[in-house]
């Protein structure tokens, strides 16, 4: 019996069960993909860190190492495990071709390694430990899209040339955010080579489990060992490399939270809807004598079934979709070999998903209860409710709205230059760096000379950066990395205070601050030849380069060795650009366009957010069509009395589509001006959360006004459009005389 009530429902419901299974299937198909999504990123970044044993500490050091003083300093540490010390080649682009591209416009440092000894493996796409034979190089996998290479094709160092072997993971350095990448080699041919570069010292601990990385960090920077360089650590290490895919997984698993939403509000509606068209035939049940309890198990066990349906289609569709939006992991980070965890938590997220529209229904299916016998049978059926299918259509549209401009936001705003400047870098169009060389005092000298001098440049500033102790105000000692020169020229985002402007004043990166628990006014003392020279908190900035944790001081005649330079230069509007930047990569520097080293450093992370928008775009489009045709439809249907009446007054029914159309269109209109709106504040906020974990604290959208003015409302106006029509095309079927018949 129940059977046949339940079959019988939904074929004369047909529309509103086709659309609730629709929800619910989208609901559980968004979850579990970003579970799938999650659980293969976190468990292959892991994987790969484990199998190349990726070390809990490294400090870069460019210089001369004292290998005593490091190996009594292990040996006197109970938490170190092993250690050992990697030589980087470090290259010069301009003199690198790969597969016949030149890298000299690469903002990487790329570099020539050795396989490591005990640990920091380089491991081949297989995950296994490579072998390299004279002559060959294993090219970092990271490279294999961008330049087009492939086994066979050959690398050239200055005068001299390596076949490409393959291709490697490193975990240390896979993602584009990471700054260097290393190229691995023979040792013999390593040796060949040293002459091409200029060598720098890995000195990577292994840690026991449980030790304090931190702390660890903390023992190291006090003991003055060599640091003339960043220090990185295992969690961020992973914290880079799941940034630059994770980005992707973020926006799925906000959408999938919106839409979820939404199948909750059009749910709830559609059921109510249903319950008012049922209202006799429910109090016609409770005078037969059947409970409260019995009635909501008929309507919950439709909504059973649904879920049935629904929950298996939205599994199905998570595993179609994992395959090609997983594919960027797998070529980075290898396969996560996870067995059915993924699976068993991919189900449980569709599960929860449909678990919470079946709640709702259960709470909606409650307010039966308060109906009686008499009130069923011969009161009225509910009005003045002819505003809630506009107020959710409004409300879908807003939320959908919402969904295509906040990841287009936040892909429009990495992608521009104006971002350097949440990123520690100064505003300017060119960036000179100059690393890696016998005199890089020198260098940077000459260039400016030669910048103060050209007719072509607008602005330049010099700054140079090196390693520094620090003691803060409770004693503790540890290891900073200063940048030195003049920060008002190209000034970075602060976030409280201002730049440093003279002696003794200290601007902080957000990082940087939390850890250190010092802000604008505290003071700590920088030891400089020997001698403790106070210093004064003046600002806190962005920063998301050398891992968030930097420093800003005013020049100083007794500044730290320079372990780089840069330089910042803006060009008048007559320069010949690309002329400009041929020119002065002669003199030893690497000459970026800002909005190229933006472009390179966020390769992946952009790819992977352009992927998400256009797949939010593609969720939100046919959720505003099923909505609109839905409600717009069931809106006729419910007021079929009204228009037979007016037909039979002498309304055609063309007049009453137009009316129909705009009482469905300006809801429509009104959503996506608030969903414009919301993605513009709450959805900034929302990117601003996230991203301040990184370093980038106090995040500003970088706003396409013509997508957001033209773009978002054509994509989401469009399909409004067409299922408004869609859902008033019924209109026509109603005859003038059946107001007078009881047809309605």
């Amino acid at each position: 019996m129940l059977k046949r009530l339940i079959w019988n429902d939904i074929r004369q419901n047909k529309l509103m069960s086709a659309a609730t299974i629709f929800f619910m299937a989208l609901s559980a198909a968004l979850l579990a993909l970003t579970v799938l999504l999650c659980t293969n990123l976190l468990g292959a970044i892991d994987g790969l860190m484990d199998n190349a044993r990726v070390p809990d500490f490294m400090q870069m050091h460019a210089g001369e190492v004292d290998e005593r003083a490091l190996a009594g300093f292990a040996a006197g540490s109970p938490e170190v495990e092993d250690w050992q010390i990697c030589r980087f080649l470090n290259l010069d682009n301009g003199r690198l071709t790969l597969s016949g591209h030149s890298l000299a416009d690469s903002t990487q440092d790329n570099g020539l390694s050795v396989q490591g000894e005990r640990f920091d493996f380089l491991l081949d796409m297989d995950g296994r430990l490579l072998e390299v034979f004279p002559g060959e190089v294993y090219v970092p996998i990271a490279y294999r899209a961008r330049y087009g290479v492939s086994p066979g094709d050959t690398m050239e160092i200055g005068e001299r040339t390596l076949t490409v072997a393959g291709f490697i993971r490193d975990a240390q350095m896979n993602s584009m955010m990471a700054s260097s990448k290393r190229f691995l080699v023979c040792a013999a041919d390593y040796a060949k080579l040293a002459d091409q570069g200029q060598e720098e010292y890995l000195i990577e601990f292994l840690l026991h489990d449980g030790a304090d990385t931190n702390a660890f960090q903390s023992d190291y920077d006090g003991r003055g060992l060599p640091s003339n360089g960043p220090a990185i650590t295992r969690p961020l290490i992973r914290m880079m490399n799941a940034l630059s895919d994770g980005t992707m997984i973020l926006v799925i698993f906000l959408v999938g939270m919106v839409v979820l939403l939404i199948s909750i509000l059009c749910i709830h509606f559609i059921l109510a809807l249903q319950m008012e068209r049922d209202r006799k035939e429910v109090g016609m049940l409770k005078a037969l004598g059947i409970g409260r309890r019995e009635i909501r198990r008929i309507y919950f066990s439709k909504y059973l079934l649904f879920a049935a349906c629904g929950t298996p289609m939205g599994l199905i569709t998570a595993a179609i979709l994992q395959e090609p939006l997983a594919g960027q992991l797998r070529k980075l980070y290898g396969s996560a070999d996870q067995g059915i965890s993924p699976g068993i938590a991919s189900l449980l997220a569709a599960l929860s998903a449909v678990g919470l529209i079946l709640l709702s229904v259960q709470k909606s299916l409650k307010k039966t209860d308060r109906l009686s016998v008499l009130d069923a049978l011969f009161q009225n059926q509910e009005r003045g409710k002819g505003s809630r299918p506009y107020l959710l259509i409004g409300a879908v549209t807003a939320a959908c709205t919402f969904l295509m401009l906040v990841p287009k936001n936040l892909y429009h705003t990495l992608s521009s230059p104006a971002f350097v400047t949440y990123m520690g870098i100064g505003g300017g169009e060119l960036r000179m760096d100059v690393r890696q060389r016998a005199d890089i005092d020198g260098v940077t000298a000459q260039i400016a000379a030669a910048l103060e001098r050209d007719a072509q440049v607008e602005k330049y500033t010099v700054l140079k950066t090196g390693s520094y102790s620090a003691v803060l105000p409770d004693g503790e000692t540890t290891g900073l990395l200063v940048e030195m020169g003049n920060h008002l020229i190209f000034p970075v985002s602060f976030l409280r205070g201002e730049p440093p402007a003279g002696d003794g004043e200290i601007a902080l990166s957000s990082l940087n601050a939390a850890d250190l628990g010092l802000s604008v006014g505290d003071s700590l003392d920088l030891t400089m030849e020997g001698e403790a020279v106070p210093y004064s908190v003046c600002g806190i900035y962005s920063d998301i380069t050398n891992g968030g944790r930097t420093a800003k001081i005013s020049d100083r005649p007794d500044a730290a060795p320079v372990i780089w330079s840069v330089l910042y230069v803006t060009l008048k509007e007559a320069a010949d650009r690309e002329e400009w930047i041929k020119q002065y990569r002669k003199t030893g520097a690497d000459v970026t366009d800002i909005a190229d080293y933006v472009q390179d450093t966020y390769a992946q992370t952009l790819a992977q957010l352009n992927l998400a928008s256009r797949a939010a775009a593609g969720i939100a489009m046919p959720v505003i069509a099923v909505v609109l045709m839905l409600f717009l439809r069931l809106t006729v249907e419910r007021n079929r009395y009204a228009i037979s009446l007016h037909k039979a007054l002498g309304f055609t029914g063309e007049e009453l589509k137009r009316a129909y159309f705009f009482k469905g269109l300006l809801p429509a209109g009104a959503g996506i001006l608030a969903g414009l709106i919301l993605g513009n504040l709450l959805g900034e906020s929302l990117c601003g959360i996230i991203l301040k974990s990184f370093g980038a604290d106090g995040f500003r959208f970088v706003i396409d006004w013509g997508w957001v003015l033209a773009g978002i409302p054509a994509l989401a106006l469009g399909p409004a459009v067409l299922a408004i029509w869609a859902g008033i095309a019924g209109i026509r079927q109603i005859k003038a005389f059946e107001c007078c018949t009881g047809k309605e």
